[in-house]
Protein backbone atom coordinates (compact mmCIF):
# COMPACT_ATOMS: atom_id res chain seq x y z
CA UNK A 1 0.00 0.00 0.00
CA UNK A 2 2.53 2.41 0.59
CA UNK A 3 4.26 1.64 -2.52
CA UNK A 4 1.11 2.16 -4.67
CA UNK A 5 0.99 5.91 -3.02
CA UNK A 6 4.75 6.44 -3.75
CA UNK A 7 6.20 6.67 -6.95
CA UNK A 8 8.45 3.99 -9.03
CA UNK A 9 8.46 0.24 -9.92
CA UNK A 10 7.81 -2.43 -7.24
CA UNK A 11 7.37 -6.18 -7.01
CA UNK A 12 5.89 -8.90 -5.07
CA UNK A 13 6.14 -11.93 -3.84
CA UNK A 14 5.85 -14.31 -1.22
CA UNK A 15 6.52 -18.59 -0.15
CA UNK A 16 4.57 -21.07 -2.27
CA UNK A 17 2.45 -20.94 1.34
CA UNK A 18 2.03 -17.62 1.31
CA UNK A 19 0.84 -17.18 -2.94
CA UNK A 20 -1.74 -19.30 -2.01
CA UNK A 21 -3.42 -17.20 0.24
CA UNK A 22 -6.05 -14.59 -1.65
CA UNK A 23 -5.42 -11.00 -1.54
CA UNK A 24 -8.12 -10.14 -4.57
CA UNK A 25 -10.52 -7.86 -2.51
CA UNK A 26 -7.03 -5.49 -1.72
CA UNK A 27 -6.03 -5.59 -5.11
CA UNK A 28 -9.31 -5.03 -7.08
CA UNK A 29 -9.65 -1.95 -4.51
CA UNK A 30 -6.07 -0.63 -5.64
CA UNK A 31 -7.36 -1.22 -9.31
CA UNK A 32 -10.26 0.56 -8.90
CA UNK A 33 -8.48 3.74 -7.53
CA UNK A 34 -5.82 3.67 -10.40
CA UNK A 35 -2.87 1.86 -9.15
CA UNK A 36 -1.47 -0.32 -12.29
CA UNK A 37 -1.26 -3.50 -10.62
CA UNK A 38 -0.60 -6.62 -12.60
CA UNK A 39 -0.73 -10.07 -11.48
CA UNK A 40 2.48 -12.31 -12.78
CA UNK A 41 0.59 -15.55 -12.03
CA UNK A 42 -2.81 -16.47 -10.35
CA UNK A 43 -5.23 -12.86 -10.55
CA UNK A 44 -5.27 -11.44 -6.89
CA UNK A 45 -2.56 -13.73 -5.30
CA UNK A 46 1.51 -13.01 -5.14
CA UNK A 47 3.45 -12.38 -7.28
CA UNK A 48 2.13 -8.52 -8.46
CA UNK A 49 4.24 -5.72 -9.40
CA UNK A 50 2.77 -1.81 -8.76
CA UNK A 51 3.94 0.58 -10.94
CA UNK A 52 3.42 3.70 -8.56
CA UNK A 53 2.74 6.98 -9.40
CA UNK A 54 0.90 8.25 -6.11
CA UNK A 55 -3.06 7.65 -5.38
CA UNK A 56 -5.61 10.40 -5.73
CA UNK A 57 -7.93 8.62 -3.81
CA UNK A 58 -11.97 8.41 -4.12
CA UNK A 59 -14.34 6.06 -3.36
CA UNK A 60 -14.83 2.50 -3.24
CA UNK A 61 -16.48 -1.03 -2.16
CA UNK A 62 -15.29 -3.71 -0.32
CA UNK A 63 -15.58 -6.73 0.66
CA UNK A 64 -13.54 -7.83 3.76
CA UNK A 65 -15.70 -11.01 4.43
CA UNK A 66 -12.33 -12.87 4.30
CA UNK A 67 -9.84 -10.72 6.30
CA UNK A 68 -9.76 -7.35 8.27
CA UNK A 69 -6.31 -7.08 6.67
CA UNK A 70 -8.11 -6.00 3.24
CA UNK A 71 -9.69 -2.76 4.84
CA UNK A 72 -6.98 -1.88 7.45
CA UNK A 73 -4.35 -1.71 5.00
CA UNK A 74 -6.77 0.44 2.89
CA UNK A 75 -7.26 2.71 5.74
CA UNK A 76 -3.69 3.21 6.34
CA UNK A 77 -3.64 3.97 2.81
CA UNK A 78 -6.15 7.12 3.31
CA UNK A 79 -4.21 9.65 4.53
CA UNK A 80 -1.20 9.13 1.74
CA UNK A 81 -3.39 9.85 -1.21
CA UNK A 82 -4.29 12.90 -2.36
CA UNK A 83 -8.08 13.29 -1.97
CA UNK A 84 -8.57 10.72 0.84
CA UNK A 85 -10.60 7.63 0.63
CA UNK A 86 -14.47 7.12 1.23
CA UNK A 87 -14.76 3.18 1.87
CA UNK A 88 -18.19 1.27 2.20
CA UNK A 89 -17.77 -2.10 3.55
CA UNK A 90 -19.93 -5.03 2.38
CA UNK A 91 -18.74 -7.55 4.81
CA UNK A 92 -16.18 -7.33 7.18
CA UNK A 93 -14.73 -10.23 9.65
CA UNK A 94 -12.71 -9.84 12.68
CA UNK A 95 -13.86 -6.50 13.33
CA UNK A 96 -12.16 -5.65 16.49
CA UNK A 97 -8.72 -5.07 14.36
CA UNK A 98 -10.46 -2.31 12.75
CA UNK A 99 -11.16 -0.62 15.94
CA UNK A 100 -7.27 -1.09 16.49
CA UNK A 101 -6.79 0.66 13.47
CA UNK A 102 -8.83 3.50 14.12
CA UNK A 103 -7.32 3.99 17.32
CA UNK A 104 -3.65 4.41 16.42
CA UNK A 105 -4.53 6.09 13.27
CA UNK A 106 -5.99 8.89 15.74
CA UNK A 107 -3.16 8.65 17.91
CA UNK A 108 -1.15 9.48 14.92
CA UNK A 109 -3.53 12.46 13.73
CA UNK A 110 -5.72 10.62 11.33
CA UNK A 111 -9.37 10.87 12.72
CA UNK A 112 -11.65 8.93 11.08
CA UNK A 113 -15.27 9.19 10.26
CA UNK A 114 -16.96 6.07 10.19
CA UNK A 115 -20.74 5.69 9.96
CA UNK A 116 -22.21 2.18 9.90
CA UNK A 117 -20.38 0.05 7.36
CA UNK A 118 -18.59 3.39 5.33
CA UNK A 119 -15.87 4.62 6.20
CA UNK A 120 -14.11 8.29 5.41
CA UNK A 121 -10.37 8.94 5.61
CA UNK A 122 -9.03 12.37 5.33
CA UNK A 123 -6.01 12.71 3.38
CA UNK A 124 -3.06 14.80 4.96
CA UNK A 125 -0.47 12.32 6.12
CA UNK A 126 0.82 11.46 9.67
CA UNK A 127 1.58 12.97 12.92
CA UNK A 128 4.66 11.88 14.65
CA UNK A 129 4.10 10.48 18.01
CA UNK A 130 5.25 8.21 21.01
CA UNK A 131 3.60 5.68 21.05
CA UNK A 132 3.48 2.50 23.43
CA UNK A 133 2.88 -0.99 21.85
CA UNK A 134 0.20 -3.27 23.67
CA UNK A 135 1.72 -7.20 24.27
CA UNK A 136 0.40 -9.31 22.09
CA UNK A 137 -2.82 -10.44 22.86
CA UNK A 138 -3.00 -13.90 20.48
CA UNK A 139 0.00 -14.97 21.91
CA UNK A 140 -1.10 -14.50 24.90
CA UNK A 141 -3.95 -16.87 24.15
CA UNK A 142 -1.40 -19.58 24.66
CA UNK A 143 0.19 -18.85 27.79
CA UNK A 144 -3.57 -18.04 29.27
CA UNK A 145 -4.97 -21.47 27.69
CA UNK A 146 -1.88 -23.11 29.57
CA UNK A 147 -3.00 -21.61 32.53
CA UNK A 148 -6.67 -23.04 32.33
CA UNK A 149 -5.24 -26.25 31.24
CA UNK A 150 -2.78 -27.24 33.94
CA UNK A 151 -3.53 -25.37 37.09
CA UNK A 152 -1.81 -23.04 36.66
CA UNK A 153 -2.12 -18.65 37.69
CA UNK A 154 -1.06 -17.10 34.32
CA UNK A 155 -0.68 -13.05 34.49
CA UNK A 156 0.28 -10.73 31.29
CA UNK A 157 0.76 -7.23 31.86
CA UNK A 158 0.05 -4.30 29.81
CA UNK A 159 -3.03 -6.65 28.62
CA UNK A 160 -6.13 -5.09 31.15
CA UNK A 161 -8.92 -3.17 30.61
CA UNK A 162 -9.02 -0.87 27.82
CA UNK A 163 -6.46 -3.06 26.25
CA UNK A 164 -7.26 -2.36 22.24
CA UNK A 165 -6.78 -6.29 20.75
CA UNK A 166 -10.25 -7.93 20.18
CA UNK A 167 -8.00 -11.17 20.90
CA UNK A 168 -8.17 -10.39 24.66
CA UNK A 169 -11.29 -11.21 24.58
CA UNK A 170 -10.13 -15.22 24.34
CA UNK A 171 -10.14 -15.07 28.41
CA UNK A 172 -13.92 -14.18 28.00
CA UNK A 173 -14.20 -17.83 26.67
CA UNK A 174 -11.69 -19.51 28.76
CA UNK A 175 -14.13 -18.06 31.86
CA UNK A 176 -16.80 -19.91 30.27
CA UNK A 177 -15.32 -22.76 29.93
CA UNK A 178 -14.89 -22.53 33.76
CA UNK A 179 -11.65 -20.73 34.34
CA UNK A 180 -11.44 -17.91 36.76
CA UNK A 181 -10.54 -14.57 34.77
CA UNK A 182 -9.40 -11.50 36.32
CA UNK A 183 -8.93 -8.25 33.77
CA UNK A 184 -7.47 -5.64 35.60
CA UNK A 185 -6.10 -2.04 35.10
CA UNK A 186 -2.64 -3.03 32.90
CA UNK A 187 -3.06 -7.13 33.60
CA UNK A 188 -5.01 -10.04 32.84
CA UNK A 189 -5.39 -13.21 35.16
CA UNK A 190 -6.19 -16.30 34.41
CA UNK A 191 -6.72 -19.60 36.99
CA UNK A 192 -7.53 -22.85 36.63
CA UNK A 193 -10.27 -24.11 38.50
CA UNK A 194 -9.71 -27.56 38.28
CA UNK A 195 -12.02 -28.51 35.35
CA UNK A 196 -13.07 -27.29 31.76
CA UNK A 197 -16.59 -27.48 30.50
CA UNK A 198 -17.57 -27.88 27.20
CA UNK A 199 -19.49 -24.91 25.37
CA UNK A 200 -20.21 -23.74 21.84
CA UNK A 201 -18.88 -20.61 20.74
CA UNK A 202 -18.44 -18.13 17.83
CA UNK A 203 -15.28 -17.12 17.53
CA UNK A 204 -15.51 -14.89 13.95
CA UNK A 205 -14.09 -11.52 15.61
CA UNK A 206 -11.19 -13.43 17.15
CA UNK A 207 -10.51 -16.25 14.61
CA UNK A 208 -6.23 -16.55 15.32
CA UNK A 209 -7.31 -17.76 18.59
CA UNK A 210 -9.59 -20.20 17.24
CA UNK A 211 -6.33 -22.94 17.03
CA UNK A 212 -5.37 -22.56 20.58
CA UNK A 213 -8.94 -23.70 21.92
CA UNK A 214 -9.17 -26.04 19.39
CA UNK A 215 -6.20 -27.71 21.23
CA UNK A 216 -7.32 -27.77 24.58
CA UNK A 217 -10.68 -28.70 23.85
CA UNK A 218 -10.40 -32.23 23.88
CA UNK A 219 -9.76 -31.86 27.73
CA UNK A 220 -13.00 -30.46 28.38
CA UNK A 221 -15.37 -32.32 29.85
CA UNK A 222 -18.05 -31.56 27.33
CA UNK A 223 -17.95 -31.42 23.37
CA UNK A 224 -16.46 -27.61 22.12
CA UNK A 225 -18.07 -26.35 18.94
CA UNK A 226 -16.22 -23.22 17.39
CA UNK A 227 -18.55 -21.48 14.96
CA UNK A 228 -18.73 -18.94 12.53
CA UNK A 229 -14.86 -19.40 11.73
CA UNK A 230 -14.94 -19.78 7.99
CA UNK A 231 -11.88 -17.18 7.21
CA UNK A 232 -9.64 -19.27 9.29
CA UNK A 233 -9.96 -21.77 6.33
CA UNK A 234 -7.98 -18.82 4.33
CA UNK A 235 -4.95 -18.47 6.46
CA UNK A 236 -1.43 -19.24 6.85
CA UNK A 237 -2.85 -22.64 6.19
CA UNK A 238 -6.57 -24.14 6.02
CA UNK A 239 -6.60 -23.47 10.48
CA UNK A 240 -9.81 -25.35 10.54
CA UNK A 241 -8.79 -28.61 8.90
CA UNK A 242 -5.02 -28.34 10.10
CA UNK A 243 -6.65 -28.62 13.74
CA UNK A 244 -9.23 -31.55 12.79
CA UNK A 245 -6.33 -33.96 10.91
CA UNK A 246 -3.68 -33.28 13.95
CA UNK A 247 -6.77 -33.81 16.79
CA UNK A 248 -7.78 -36.83 14.93
CA UNK A 249 -4.26 -37.82 14.37
CA UNK A 250 -4.22 -37.89 18.63
CA UNK A 251 -7.31 -39.94 18.54
CA UNK A 252 -9.69 -37.03 19.19
CA UNK A 253 -13.43 -37.35 17.72
CA UNK A 254 -13.52 -34.49 15.34
CA UNK A 255 -16.32 -33.19 13.43
CA UNK A 256 -16.10 -30.22 10.94
CA UNK A 257 -18.15 -28.04 8.52
CA UNK A 258 -17.76 -25.22 5.92
CA UNK A 259 -17.17 -22.89 9.08
CA UNK A 260 -17.19 -24.97 12.34
CA UNK A 261 -15.48 -27.85 14.07
CA UNK A 262 -16.54 -29.94 17.02
CA UNK A 263 -14.49 -31.49 19.39
CA UNK A 264 -14.95 -34.21 21.48
CA UNK A 265 -13.35 -34.84 24.84
CA UNK A 266 -10.94 -37.72 24.76
CA UNK A 267 -7.70 -39.01 25.74
CA UNK A 268 -5.22 -37.65 23.52
CA UNK A 269 -2.16 -39.41 22.26
CA UNK A 270 1.15 -38.29 21.08
CA UNK A 271 1.68 -37.83 17.54
CA UNK A 272 3.87 -35.57 15.11
CA UNK A 273 1.64 -32.48 14.52
CA UNK A 274 2.08 -31.17 10.73
CA UNK A 275 2.31 -27.97 10.92
CA UNK A 276 1.72 -26.68 7.46
CA UNK A 277 4.24 -24.15 8.33
CA UNK A 278 1.82 -21.97 10.48
CA UNK A 279 3.02 -20.72 13.61
CA UNK A 280 -0.01 -20.33 15.49
CA UNK A 281 -0.63 -24.73 14.59
CA UNK A 282 3.01 -24.77 16.79
CA UNK A 283 2.41 -22.72 19.64
CA UNK A 284 -1.27 -23.60 19.97
CA UNK A 285 -0.33 -27.36 20.10
CA UNK A 286 2.18 -26.58 22.37
CA UNK A 287 -0.05 -25.85 24.83
CA UNK A 288 -1.64 -29.62 24.51
CA UNK A 289 1.67 -30.48 25.09
CA UNK A 290 1.43 -29.69 28.68
CA UNK A 291 -1.32 -32.76 29.32
CA UNK A 292 0.16 -34.83 26.49
CA UNK A 293 3.96 -35.17 26.47
CA UNK A 294 5.60 -36.55 23.79
CA UNK A 295 3.79 -34.14 20.95
CA UNK A 296 6.54 -33.22 18.29
CA UNK A 297 5.89 -31.32 15.27
CA UNK A 298 7.48 -31.30 11.47
CA UNK A 299 8.21 -27.96 11.55
CA UNK A 300 8.92 -26.51 14.76
CA UNK A 301 11.09 -23.50 13.38
CA UNK A 302 8.27 -21.92 12.06
CA UNK A 303 7.37 -19.84 14.95
CA UNK A 304 10.07 -18.07 14.07
CA UNK A 305 7.64 -15.96 11.98
CA UNK A 306 5.91 -13.88 14.79
CA UNK A 307 7.71 -15.68 17.78
CA UNK A 308 11.39 -16.92 17.56
CA UNK A 309 12.65 -17.59 21.19
CA UNK A 310 8.87 -19.44 21.59
CA UNK A 311 9.88 -22.54 22.47
CA UNK A 312 12.52 -22.05 25.23
CA UNK A 313 10.19 -19.20 26.50
CA UNK A 314 7.36 -21.80 26.94
CA UNK A 315 9.54 -24.49 27.91
CA UNK A 316 11.00 -22.30 30.89
CA UNK A 317 7.55 -21.38 31.44
CA UNK A 318 6.17 -25.20 31.69
CA UNK A 319 8.74 -25.87 33.88
CA UNK A 320 10.59 -28.56 31.76
CA UNK A 321 7.14 -30.37 31.14
CA UNK A 322 7.05 -29.32 27.30
CA UNK A 323 8.82 -32.24 25.13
Amino acid sequence: LVAAAASGTYRFDASAQMRRRPLAPLTRALTALGVDLRHEAAEGHHPLTVRAAGIEGGELTLDAGESSQYLTALLMLGPLTAQGLRIEVTELVSAPYVGITLAMMRDFGVEVEREGNTFTVPPGGYRATAYAVEPDASTASYFFAAGALTGREVTVPGLGIGALQGDLRFVDVLRDMGAEVSVGADATTVRSTGRLRGLTVNMRDISDTMPTLAAIAPYADGPVRIEDVANTRVKECDRLEACAGNLRAMGVTVHTGPDWIEIHPGTPKPTEIATHGDHRIVMSFAVAGLRTPGLTYDDPGCVRKTFPGFHEVFQDFAGGVLP
